[in-house]
């Protein structure tokens, strides 16, 4: 599952890289937006794994509900394996406000316990950036 968000996570930075705003001088420099990923267990019992992910703001020419949709149930079903080609992916903006934060942060820790911990500290961006 590691190796597989790994590639997800490659993949996407390939796809953000080409959306950046190349009208912007040293936009070769670009930024990548950071990401958490959590795993999670079914609800319904078959033991297998879905991931969510938060990523920060986009490149404007994907920062849209449409967009993220088309990115993540067309293009990216395509080139990453571990990507369901038939189940629904749900596709949410999170709004900087503490609200959105503490329904976004309970729902994400739902299945935490002391057995299993949901963010992976391997894919996902954890460090603060230098400013």
């Amino acid at each position: 599952m590691l190796k597989d968000v790994a590639d997800l996570k490659r993949k996407l930075h390939r796809i953000i890289y080409k959306s950046r705003d190349r009208s912007i001088k040293g936009a070769g420099e670009y930024p990548y937006p950071r990401m958490l990923f959590f795993h999670e267990t079914s609800h319904q019992g078959t033991g297998q794994f879905h991931t969510h992910l938060i990523v920060e703001k986009l490149p404007e020419s994907l920062n849209n509900q449409y967009e993220m949709e088309a990115l993540f149930r067309k293009r990216l079903p395509n080139k990453v394996r571990a990507l369901s080609k038939w189940k629904s992916i749900d596709i949410q903006r999170v709004n900087p406000d503490e609200p959105d934060y503490r329904r976004i942060s309970s729902y994400l820790g739902k299945q935490t316990n002391l057995e299993l911990i949901a963010l992976d500290p391997f894919n996902s961006d954890l460090s603060r950036r230098k400013e």
